[in-house]
């Protein structure tokens, strides 16, 4: 005598001299449990067992006054009918049910129950992500301006103005805003090949 993985746990099938199988025929379908035979894998069930036997609980000492009767084999849907606990022994129900093949159906079941009572999470839209604009230049701007914003000094602006072509002749004089660009590269360029630091020149 001794239960096997697979089979439906009964009285007759587990041995009550073993402490993982001594209570698990008395674990299925739990009272209050809608929807699954056993709602977790079996052997949760047998470690229930054993510990109920740890704890001093041992079978056989009363006369057993409640049945598990299984779902029969005519049920519309025999995986999720729980069966019923009666005062008589079960009738002959046909085909056992595999406990193994209904385990994670089982399983999934309850966690769908579960899910459903979920409150719902709010519906949140996203705001599309910014997209950052390269820096705009005026139309004109003084030399001394355009060194302040670069982190430069107005000299070295004006000698990069006269390596690129750009008309200046002082600090007050106005550059075009279209070559900001160019005497910005320009002025990194030079500091790099005078291994000097080029994080300096701003954007």
């Amino acid at each position: 005598m001794g239960f096997t993985l697979g089979e439906m746990p009964t009285r007759e099938n587990c041995d009550p001299e073993n402490p993982r199988e001594a209570f698990l025929w008395m674990l299925m379908a739990l009272p209050g449990m809608k929807g699954a035979v056993v709602p977790w894998p079996v052997e949760y069930f047998m470690d229930i067992s054993e510990r109920l036997w740890d704890c001093g609980a041992r079978p056989g000492i009363g006369e057993q006054v409640t049945w598990y009767n299984p779902p029969l084999s005519g049920d519309i849907s025999p995986m999720f009918a729980a069966g019923v606990w009666e005062d008589h022994p079960p009738v002959d129900a046909g085909p056992g049910i595999d406990i193994m093949s209904l385990s994670k159906v089982m399983s999934d079941e309850v966690r769908r129950q579960a899910l459903a009572m979920e409150p719902e999470e709010p519906n949140v839209v996203e705001a599309p992500a910014a997209v950052s604009e390269p820096p705009k230049w005026p139309e004109k701007i003084k030399v001394h301006y355009l060194a302040k914003r670069l982190g430069a000094t107005s000299a070295d602006v004006l000698a990069v103005c006269a390596e690129v072509g750009v008309p200046a002749k002082g600090a007050q004089s106005s550059v075009p805003g279209n070559r900001c660009a160019v005497i910005r590269d320009q002025l990194r360029i030079n500091a790099l090949l005078a291994n000097q630091p080029a994080r300096g020149i701003r954007q």
